[in-house]
């Protein structure tokens, strides 16, 4: 995965609006950058460094919109999201093939294992699909068009008005960690009921953002606010991983319900996906026992405190 590209030259005391702009310059850069990279399906790595890349810029763009005239980004905002979805689709079937590949190596059942192979080569086709459409999103000619309109409306959405509040780069990121704190904590709870899907999902993703925010501020602030950003993707790794399990344990339970109601499944294709049920249950039980447990330190250890005095004294 891409790793972000530091912006260089940051004055964290000047204009956070001007900065704001030149971070979503570079944020996009990155984007168009991996291009290459994304097309490349020899290595799955190349779609997901994009698709991290899309989500940083799009995590930016979100951050920094009430600096911003809103009205003048909307058409970007939606180009952006078109992107983001066709390189999520493709993503989320090279991690399906690499689940089942791996679980396929664990089962002991000819039978299973002869099943996760059909489910295996149906994935592989529906990427196929998915693939022929992030050619098509990302054509050279349609990027750089997309590109100059991101570029032409970012230069008018940062103008400042006349009577425009003017705040410094390193107060804008004081400001987003602590919503964004506020907004994981609050979503925090859903953790004290294992199967409010939904609200747990929406916790990954805010812990994602509150990520990326911190990241971005390390320019201001440092590398010992640094810690705070791996523990937090550590807590959006394990919720990612749940959400995975709950996205496999709906759509193999769905498979098992319409075998039953229709007699359309072969044995082999029951076995596999029974088995398959199974694994990620216990799979997303671990993850969910060691998000807890995370979430359960940082309560006991004041974690938000600490990151706040960290980003204060810098």
């Amino acid at each position: 995965m891409a790793k972000a590209k530091e912006i260089t030259g940051l004055d964290c005391a000047a204009d956070a609006l001007e900065w704001a702009a030149e971070v979503l310059r570079v944020r996009f850069d990155e984007v168009i950058a991996l291009r290459e990279a994304a097309l490349d399906f020899s290595d799955i790595e190349g779609v997901h460094s994009m698709r991290v890349a899309t989500r940083r810029l799009r995590s930016a763009l979100r951050d920094f919109m009430p600096l911003m005239k809103k009205r003048r980004l909307q058409n970007a905002r939606e180009d952006l999201k078109e992107i983001a979805a066709a390189l999520g689709a493709v993503r989320d079937h090279d991690v399906a093939i690499v689940a089942l590949e791996t679980l396929q190596i664990k089962a002991k059942s000819a039978l299973i294992n002869d099943g996760i192979g059909v489910l295996i080569e149906e994935r592989r086709r529906q990427r196929e699909d998915a693939r022929r459409n992030l050619a098509k999103t990302l054509d050279r000619d349609r990027l750089d068009r997309i590109q100059k309109r991101f570029q032409n409306a970012l230069t008018k959405a940062v103008k400042p008005g006349k009577s425009a509040d003017r705040i410094s780069f390193n107060k804008a990121g004081r400001d987003l960690t602590a919503d964004g704190w506020r907004e994981l904590q609050q979503l925090g709870s859903s953790l004290y009921a294992p199967f409010r899907v939904e609200e747990i999902h929406e916790m990954r993703i805010a812990a994602k953002r509150l990520r990326y925010a911190i990241e971005l501020f390390v320019a201001c602030w440092g590398e010992k606010i640094s810690p705070f950003a791996n523990d937090i993707s550590k807590m959006q790794t394990f919720l990612g991983e749940l959400h995975d399990c709950d996205v496999w344990i709906e759509e193999l339970g769905a498979r098992l319900q319409n075998s039953l109601q229709n007699g359309e499944e072969g044995e082999n294709e029951y076995q596999s996906a029974t088995w398959l049920l199974s694994e990620f249950v216990k799979k997303r039980t671990k993850e969910y026992l060691a998000a807890l447990k995370l979430w359960n330190e940082w309560q006991a250890n004041d974690f938000a405190g600490r990151m706040q005095k960290a980003i204060q004294d810098a």
